[in-house]
C-alpha cells in the first residue's frame, strides 16, 4: 500500500502497511495569526490527535512548521525528520532531542515502510526536498524551492510532485514543468496552491506547461486519500517499478 493524501499547502500524509509519514503539516490558523492571511480550506486533521509515525519538515517556515500543532500535537509517538534549523525551533517547543533525527541533502533513511532520500532546494537555509520510494515507485516531493541549476540534479523519479505559486521563493509553473522533464518523471503533480488567497496559482497552467512532454498530469483533491501506484499505472499505462 503507498496511499497519499494532500493535506494542504506543501503538506501530505503518506500511509503504507508499517505506518505513516506526513511532510509538512500545516493544521492551525498561525499563519493568519502571524502574517494576516486566512486559510481557504479547514484543517485537514485535528492538531490533538493527529501523530503520524514520523513528520518530515522541509524547512521551518511557519506554513510548513506549524509550531502551535507541534505545541498541541500527541506526545512520545511521533519522530521528526529535519534540517538543523527545523530542529532548533522543536526543541524551543518541547519536543525532546531523541525524537528528532537530523538530516541534510544526501541522507537516507528507512521510515514507515518508506525510502526517504533526503535532497537539495533552493528556498531557505539547509531546506530540503526528498525523494520516497516504495515497492518501486518513487516520488520527488519538491518542497518549497526556486530554480536552480542543482535543482533535481541526480534525481530519476517516478512522479513528481511539486510546488507551483511562483511567488515568495517558490518555482512557478513554467519552472515547475522544466524540473519535472529533468527527472524523467512520468507523471507531475501540483502542490502549494488553494491554500491562501494572496498565495494561489491555478493548476491548469501546470497541466498546460506540461504539453507535449509525454508526462501525464494528476491533480489532487484537498484530503481525499487515493493509491498513488494505481493511479500512476492508470495515467501512464506504466506498473511500478
Amino acid at each position: 500500500m503507498f496511499r497519499l493524501t494532500w493535506i494542504g499547502q506543501g503538506g501530505f500524509l503518506l500511509e503504507s502497511e508499517a505506518g505513516a509519514l506526513a511532510i509538512d503539516p500545516y493544521l492551525s490558523d498561525l499563519v493568519e495569526i502571524s502574517d494576516g492571511l486566512k486559510r481557504l480550506v479547514p484543517p485537514a486533521r485535528p492538531m490533538e490527535s493527529f501523530a503520524p509515525d514520523y513528520i518530515f519538515l522541509t524547512h521551518e517556515h511557519i506554513d510548513h512548521l506549524d509550531t502551535i500543532y507541534v505545541d498541541r500535537m500527541p506526545r512520545g509517538k511521533t519522530t521528526f525528520l529535519c534540517s538543523e534549523a527545523s530542529r532548533r525551533i522543536l526543541l524551543t517547543h518541547g519536543i525532546e532531542e531523541k525524537a528528532i533525527r537530523v538530516l541534510s541533502a544526501g541522507d537516507e533513511i528507512k521510515a514507515a515502510g518508506f525510502v526517504i532520500r533526503a535532497v537539495f532546494a533552493e528556498h531557505t537555509e539547509g531546506s530540503l526536498g526528498a525523494v520516497i520510494e516504495k515497492d518501486g515507485l518513487s516520488v520527488y516531493f519538491t518542497g518549497d524551492t526556486v530554480w536552480s541549476e542543482r535543482l533535481a540534479d541526480g534525481i530519476r523519479a517516478d512522479v513528481i510532485n511539486t510546488c507551483i505559486n511562483g511567488r515568495w521563493g517558490n518555482m512557478d509553473h513554467v519552472d515547475a514543468a522544466r524540473v519535472a522533464k529533468k527527472t524523467g518523471a512520468k507523471l507531475a503533480i501540483p502542490n502549494h496552491y488553494g491554500m491562501f488567497r494572496e498565495n494561489t496559482a491555478d493548476p491548469e497552467d501546470f497541466r498546460k506547461a506540461l504539453a507535449g512532454s509525454g508526462i501525464a498530469y494528476y491533480e489532487m483533491s484537498y484530503n481525499a486519500p487515493f493509491d498513488l501506484p494505481a493511479v500512476y499505472q492508470r495515467l501512464t499505462g506504466e506498473a511500478e517499478g
